[in-house]
C-alpha cells in the first residue's frame, strides 16, 4: 500500500469516528430525537421500490432536456428553482444542508419562492434545523419538512450525499441523478461557470487558504461517494448516473432519455 493510499484509510477511520461521536450526540437530543420521529413516521419507506430524479446544478444540466421529467418524481438543490422548468416540474423535494443558509448568507426567502411554484413542496434539510428560528413560521404554516439525520456530518458528501441518503430512507430503489458534474471546484479556479446559473457571487470573496479547504474536501467528497457507491450496490439501491460528462465514474451510467423511454414501455 503506497503512502497516500494509507493517508485515504487514516481519513476514513477518523471520519468514521467523528459520525459516531456526532450521531450519540444526537441521539442524546430530544428535540432532534422528536423531529427524527416525526420524519420517520411521514417518510420512511413511504416510496418502496419507487423511482426518484435528482436534478444537481452542474453545468452540464444546460445541455439536457429535463422536460421528459414531467411527472416524475424529482428533488432539486439549493439554487435549482432558478432553472426554467422549475415550475413546470412541480418537484417533490427540495434539499438545502449548506450552512450558508443556517447564517443568512443565502435568504430564507427562497423558500417562499419556492413554495410560490410549489405549495406542496418538502423541504429536506438537517435536523440540527428543527428549532432555527428563521423556519418556525414555515413549520406552523404546516410546510413540510423532512429532517435528516446528522449522523453523516462528517462524511464529506454534501448537498448530493443529502439527496442519496433521504431518498433511500424513503424507500426508493432507483436512483437517478443529473446535473452532477462533480468539477465546480476546477471551475472556480479559473472564474468559470460552475452551475447551470452561474457562479455563486459568495465565492468571490475566497481566498488561497480557503481553496486548500476545498480541494481536500473535494478529493474527500469523491472519496466518499464511492464508498457510497459500493455500499447502496449491496444493500439493493440502483443509483445511476445520468450526467452528460463529467467526473463520476463509481456510478453506472445511462442518458436521461434512454431511462425515460424504458420507463414509459
Amino acid at each position: 500500500m503506497g503512502f497516500w493510499e494509507l493517508m485515504v484509510k487514516k481519513d476514513n477511520k477518523i471520519v468514521a469516528l467523528a459520525n459516531l461521536s456526532f450521531s450519540l450526540i444526537e441521539k442524546l437530543s430530544m428535540s432532534n430525537r422528536k423531529s427524527l420521529k416525526q420524519t420517520k413516521v411521514k417518510f420512511h419507506n413511504k416510496f418502496h421500490n419507487e423511482e426518484v430524479y435528482i436534478i444537481l446544478n452542474g453545468p452540464s444540466l444546460k445541455k439536457q432536456d429535463v422536460s421528459v421529467l414531467k411527472g416524475k418524481t424529482t428533488m432539486f438543490v439549493n439554487r435549482g428553482f432558478l432553472h426554467p422548468l422549475y415550475k413546470e416540474l412541480k418537484p417533490l423535494f427540495h434539499v438545502i444542508v449548506d450552512p450558508k443558509f443556517k447564517t443568512g448568507v443565502w435568504p430564507v426567502t427562497w423558500l417562499d419562492e419556492i413554495l410560490e411554484m410549489n405549495p406542496k413542496m418538502t423541504f429536506v434539510m438537517p435536523v440540527s434545523w428543527s428549532k432555527l428560528e428563521i423556519l418556525q413560521p414555515y413549520i406552523k404554516k404546516g410546510v413540510s419538512f423532512f429532517w435528516l439525520s446528522n449522523r453523516m456530518k462528517f462524511s464529506c458528501l454534501g448537498v448530493s450525499g443529502s439527496c442519496f441518503q433521504s431518498t433511500m430512507y424513503m424507500g426508493f430503489k432507483n436512483i437517478y441523478f443529473t446535473g452532477f458534474d462533480a468539477n465546480g471546484i476546477a471551475y472556480e479556479l479559473i472564474n468559470h461557470q460552475s452551475h447551470f446559473y452561474g457562479t455563486n457571487e459568495e465565492n468571490n470573496s475566497k481566498n488561497t487558504s480557503n481553496y486548500v479547504i476545498d480541494m481536500y474536501m473535494h478529493s474527500r467528497h469523491l472519496n466518499d461517494l464511492t464508498l457510497l457507491a459500493n455500499k447502496s450496490k449491496k444493500e439493493g439501491y440502483n443509483i445511476v448516473n445520468l450526467t452528460e460528462g463529467g467526473l463520476l465514474d463509481m456510478f453506472p451510467r445511462n442518458s436521461i432519455k434512454q431511462i425515460t423511454s424504458t420507463c414509459l414501455k
